[in-house]
């Protein structure tokens, strides 16, 4: 047998419905369910206990069997339908078989008989509340995990992220080094000065005479658009789609107009984003072969262009475009344009026919 002591060690957490039709029995019971429960509803018959049970949770039901409206039977076969772990005791006054058969079937947990002994009342609870009160545990438990889970996605969400960027910048000094070295040996070959990735994108100390920055609502839109870039790739990747190579060759087409308002100090910028826009709309079969041949390789390269770009927007949201040798800025981000159009149709860059500079 079990005390009272032993039984509020796992009933003082526990929330109860006790549904009774007789008065009395409802009241004197309630208040001695309440030195052992956590909180105590009551309802005077199935009807009004089902009503309950759907407005809030219970750990535990407790019913009396035969009462007017609906009975306990009938309540407790819906509590069960609702949700088939509920715990649920029975009291009733008969011990015939046919009605313990009927409990049963509806799903009770335990019974208690007519008339009620404290005693017999607290050993069946134990045991009842004991496993009630584990699966609140468990529940609390699993919550919990859910919860670090939940912690967890997200930092590894951002250090995924965190590591996109260090890719992509890594990606991109080593393509930029590259391509300064080419351009130092076309346009500076009698200069031996070294030319490092940061050098080219320091501040100028002439910005010219005139004042023109990029408005806040243009280099948002033109940081959307290249951030909507690698989603792109990554679809025509996956699904060798035409239809996303047309709505790169779209974004292209819009930085290209965005550009175009702030002529004549990037007209070749904008230019060579309309020529990609161009290239990759008439040529789509083409670039699809090779970003699968090599869609790593192209990835860096359009990766190299927005990383460019989105520093180069930051810069000139504050900085004025006005500058007279705005040219080592522009030409960098062009090279890497040239590059990803030579991918697909060398033997037209190679003839000459897209003017880059």
């Amino acid at each position: 047998m079990y005390t009272a002591k032993e039984l509020i060690k796992h009933a003082q957490h526990i929330n109860v419905l006790y549904v009774e039709d007789d008065l009395n029995l409802r009241e004197e019971m309630r208040a001695w369910f309440k030195l052992f429960f956590k909180e105590i509803d009551t309802a005077e018959d199935g009807l009004e206990g089902l009503k309950k049970y759907n407005e809030k949770a219970f750990d535990i039901v407790i019913t009396d069997i035969n009462m007017p409206n609906m009975n306990g039977i009938e309540m407790v076969t819906q509590i069960k339908e609702i949700n088939p772990e509920q715990k649920v005791i029975a009291i009733s006054a008969h011990n015939e078989s046919e009605i313990l058969i009927q409990m049963i079937q509806a799903g009770v947990t335990s019974f208690i008989l007519k008339p009620i002994l404290q005693n017999n009342v607290i050993d069946i609870l134990y045991s009842v509340c004991r496993d009630a009160y584990a699966q609140i545990l468990n529940l609390e438990l699993v919550d919990e995990l859910n919860e670090k889970n939940e912690e967890l996605d997200e930092k590894n969400k951002e250090l995924q992220k965190q590591l996109k960027i260090l890719q992509v910048q890594n990606n991109t000094i080593d393509i930029k080094h590259t391509q300064l070295e080419s351009l130092l040996q076309e346009k500076f070959e009698k200069t031996k000065e070294k030319i490092i990735l940061p050098n080219y994108f320091e501040k100028d100390e002439d910005e010219g005479e005139e004042n023109v920055v990029f408005l806040h609502y243009d280099a948002d839109d033109m940081l959307e658009y290249f951030h909507e870039i690698p989603e792109r790739l990554s679809f025509a990747i996956i699904y060798a789609s035409p239809k996303e190579i047309k709505n790169m060759s779209n974004i292209f087409s819009k930085i290209s107009s965005i550009l175009l308002r702030y002529s004549p100090f990037i007209d070749s910028l904008a230019s060579v984003f309309n020529e990609l826009s161009i290239a990759l709309k008439e040529h789509s079969p083409e670039f699809l072969d090779i970003l699968r041949q090599d869609s790593e390789g192209v990835l860096r390269l359009f990766d190299a262009v927005s990383f460019d770009m989105e520093r180069y927007i930051e810069r000139f949201r504050t900085e004025s475009l006005a500058m007279k040798n705005a040219h080592h800025i522009h030409e960098p981000t062009m090279l890497s344009i040239r590059q990803i159009i030579s991918l697909f149709i060398p033997d037209q860059v190679d003839s000459g026919e897209i003017e880059f500079f």
